[in-house]
């Protein structure tokens, strides 16, 4: 949504910018939490349903909860009004309400987790996971969706999801990681692009995959998103950024320290969406030599902490598993201002039951 419909509650106490129940921070001025009376809630009783279990839970059907969120409530979640909006706002406060997406986790045991999180300042969550066990490993796809444009949050979620889907049925029938890996970046890109309406104002999002089975790490990218790879005996990216900065550096002209403090720095130059023209997934494959961590993930988790080994050192520092590895990568996001959406998946090497060399 390009302007704010919702109904200010009050104005920031440092600034004056409009203020909205439930705001943690002044998005013009980062304040944190404005003192916000709240409306009176209606007569009528909230109607809500009864809440999810957690993502990757099996459902009383036997179907399992989505990874990227759960259904939401149908009343205000803050005064408690019963009539929100199809533009997902309530009507008697203006509180945009959850999606669903605010927080999600999924958890692999011992083959892998995800956990994705609206952040600090953001309103709602554009990035979005998916991931799943392969019969020798486990793949997992980060999508980003890009704030400028329109419908990014539907284009991440739509992306990885279909990626995903690709490379579980591609594996399937045997398959290599790398030509799995390029499908599934292929069709995330048909994905997207058919979701714009109009080419001059078109949904896009970014795109980094991992596939983690007994040959080796494969990873896919389009974007900024990155896969890095993190053990005791040394931790590096694996994928190298589709932006203004990294073109510039690569090419010269400018260092590593005045491309990264340009504004122009994360400029993405190339993404998924109708308006990307032809899109050339790049594709890499890695051979660990000890074991060690994949971690696909947002640029709401590497903009605080780009360096692999700052990574590593959050990633590696328990033996709580995957799901324990990316909640504390997500921790170090948040605690470092959590400025944007943060997602991380994480993917141990070996996969669980497979000797190293075989």
């Amino acid at each position: 949504m390009s302007t704010d419909q919702r109904t200010p509650a009050t104005a920031c106490r440092t600034c004056g910018e409009p203020a909205h129940a439930r705001d943690r921070f002044c998005e013009r001025c980062g304040t944190p939490e404005p003192s916000i009376p709240r409306p009176a809630p209606p007569s009528d009783p909230p109607l809500t349903t009864a809440p999810l279990p957690p993502a990757g839970v099996p459902m009383p059907d036997g179907s399992p909860a989505a990874a990227t969120g759960s259904a939401p409530t149908k009343g205000c979640v803050d005064c408690g009004g019963a009539a929100v909006g199809a533009d997902g706002f309530c009507e008697h406060c203006g509180l945009r309400q959850p999606s669903g997406r605010e927080h999600a986790e999924a958890d692999l045991g011992a083959a892998g987790a995800a956990v994705t999180d609206v952040g600090l300042r953001r309103r709602r969550n554009e990035d979005a996971f998916a991931i799943e066990a392969l019969p020798q490993g486990a793949c997992a796809v980060v999508c980003d969706g890009v704030a400028t444009a329109p419908g990014s949050e539907e284009a991440s979620r739509r992306a990885a999801d279909a990626a995903l889907a690709v490379v579980t049925g591609r594996v399937s029938v045997g398959m290599d990681p790398q030509g799995a890996t390029r499908a599934a970046a292929e069709r995330a890109a048909e994905v997207v692009a058919g979701l714009a309406h109009d080419p001059e104002s078109s949904p896009a999002c970014t795109f980094v995959s991992a596939i983690a089975d007994a040959s080796g790490v494969t990873v896919g990218w389009v974007g900024d998103s990155r896969a890095y790879w993190l053990a005791e005996t040394g931790s590096c990216v694996l994928t190298r950024d589709d932006s203004w900065a990294a073109a510039v550096i690569e090419q010269g002209a400018m260092t590593a320290e005045d491309a990264w403090a340009d504004e122009r720095a994360h400029l993405i130059t190339a993404w998924l969406g109708a308006d990307a023209g032809p899109v050339d997934p790049h594709v890499a494959a890695f051979r660990p030599t000890g074991p060690g961590l994949v971690v696909v993930c947002s640029d709401g988790l590497w903009n605080d902490l780009p360096a692999a080994a700052d990574l590593a050192a959050v990633a590696l520092a328990g033996a709580d598993g995957p799901l324990g590895a990316a909640r504390r990568l997500l921790r170090a996001a948040l605690d470092a201002g959590g400025r944007d959406n943060v997602t991380a998946a994480v993917l141990p090497w070996p996969p669980p039951g497979r000797e190293r060399g075989r």
